[in-house]
């Protein structure tokens, strides 16, 4: 584990909660579609968050590796995902080591 990343983590409640979120919206997606990619859309509110700050909160998770974006196109628009180390990150800070489903693994 990368113990700066982790420490700012855990020193910034907007990201743990935003990067929780993000892990439960994949699960959720996960359990209600037949096939999924990984992907889940931008989430513009994020409870307990101030909408100001989320779009800065996005781009430190994107640049300290808990979380990745891309661009679907026009209809979909900016997608996320959880790296690897944000996976490890929500079960550390859960107290836990956050599992990925076999469907998941390999998918970056």
């Amino acid at each position: 584990m990368h113990d700066f990343e982790l420490e700012q983590l855990r020193r910034n409640p907007a990201w743990r909660t935003t990067l929780k979120w993000y892990w439960d919206l994949q699960t959720q997606a996960r359990q209600d579609a037949t096939t999924f990619d990984g992907w889940v859309p931008r989430a513009s509110d994020v409870p307990k968050v101030d909408p100001a700050t989320l779009s800065s909160v996005h781009g430190r998770l994107i640049a300290f590796g808990f979380l990745k974006f891309e661009l679907a196109g026009r209809d979909v628009g900016i997608r996320y995902q959880l790296t690897p180390l944000g996976r490890q990150a929500i079960g550390a800070t859960a107290g836990e080591e956050a599992s990925e489903p076999a469907e998941m693994a390999g998918v970056e």
